[in-house]
């Protein structure tokens, strides 16, 4: 709701400034506004919104023996900055890594600087173009979105799983496709799951529109997206009913399904890939290998059981945290724009008058 209506104060404006000419220094202020909240918004959309919560979801706070990898340049263990061996640990128990925002961030940092905070990026920017591009071939030729959606998600379960791998993982000096995890293996292991999580994340977007539309709410019509829609007295509790119960299928639908789809994926990580974060990678003994006869990976039973109340409440936290930024840094980003648009609009010149 509040995108469609940004939507329309932006073509607003667009059409004010229609006729007039804005003063050359207008350009110098839109690249400062990109050199200062691009970085920002692509760290929180992509580094805090997807990768902090894949390493908070395989974390094992206590794994049967954990030694972290080296991952300094100059050989320096991690042990060293300040995370226990696995001996240290026995003796005294330390807060997971991810058990806040500032430890979780600096043991990303502490790996590769910043480029560490895009980690697995280049593989994220792949499944998005090709998700793209079959989601367009999918509707181009009729298929229901909500048939389309599943369909999408189990195309590239392959290389979804290789994203999770090279978030939790240490530096590899293979390229993203020499990572990828047998067809068949990530196919078997991860579809039902995905399927879970794709319909936990299409009903928290359709049922918050639904109820909106069931409560006879005012919303934003797009066959006319110059016009602001007529609130009424009632459209406050209606909003806040609309916002409750999208929250409520996020907490209680899509984080436990992503929660299983992503230690799913993590159950079949490579014995050669130690991970940055500990990781219990027999999942408590039930992880059989396939070289003995086993699976290789998780059931979503297990992938659910294993993820401790602890672990779980360490997660909301975090998502409670996330959410916090996003809407601070939303709020910022508004509080500087307004007034420049104001300033630009006050500044420009109507085209007849040069």
């Amino acid at each position: 709701m509040y995108r469609d209506i940004a939507t329309t104060l932006y073509k607003r404006g667009e059409a004010s400034m229609d006729g007039y000419q804005m003063p050359g220094w207008a350009w110098a202020v839109f690249a400062a506004n990109a050199i200062v909240f691009v970085p920002l918004f692509l760290i929180v959309s992509y580094t805090f919104q997807h990768v902090y919560p894949t390493l908070a979801i395989v974390e094992d706070p206590s794994p049967p023996a954990y030694d972290p990898v080296s991952l300094n340049e100059d050989g320096q263990s991690i042990a060293e900055d300040g995370f226990p061996t696995a001996d240290a640990a026995a003796i005294s128990e330390t807060p997971a890594v991810t058990s806040s925002l500032r430890s979780t961030h600096r043991a990303v940092y502490a790996i590769a600087g910043w480029r560490s905070l895009f980690r697995g990026y280049a593989a994220y920017l792949f499944l998005s173009i090709v998700m793209g591009i079959i989601a367009s071939i999918l509707v181009a030729v009729g298929v229901p979105s909500l048939i389309a959606a599943p369909l999408v998600a189990l195309s590239v379960a392959q290389p979804y799983a290789a994203w999770t791998h090279i978030v939790i993982s240490a530096p590899s000096s293979k390229y993203f496709w020499q990572r990828l995890p047998p067809f068949k293996r990530a196919f078997q292991a991860t579809a039902v799951p995905i399927l879970l999580y794709v319909f936990a994340s299409e009903l928290a977007t359709y049922l918050p529109a639904g109820l909106a539309v069931l409560l006879n709410m005012s919303r934003w019509n797009p066959k006319e997206p110059n016009t602001l829609p007529q609130y009424n007295k009632d459209d406050a509790w209606k909003g806040i009913l609309v916002l409750l119960a999208g929250l409520a299928v996020q907490v209680f639908l899509v984080i436990p399904t992503q929660v299983v789809l992503t230690r799913v994926q993590a159950s079949f990580l490579p014995e050669d890939n130690d991970t940055i974060v500990p990781f219990d990678r027999s999942f408590g003994g039930k992880v059989v290998p396939a070289i003995v006869g086993g699976k290789g990976y998780i059931n979503m039973i297990d992938a659910w059981k294993s993820f401790s109340r602890a672990s779980w409440v360490r997660l909301v936290k975090l998502y409670v945290k996330i959410f916090l930024i996003v809407v601070a840094l939303t709020f910022a980003w508004v509080a500087v724009l307004i007034p420049e648009y104001i300033l630009i609009a006050n500044n420009s010149r109507k085209v007849e008058e040069l």
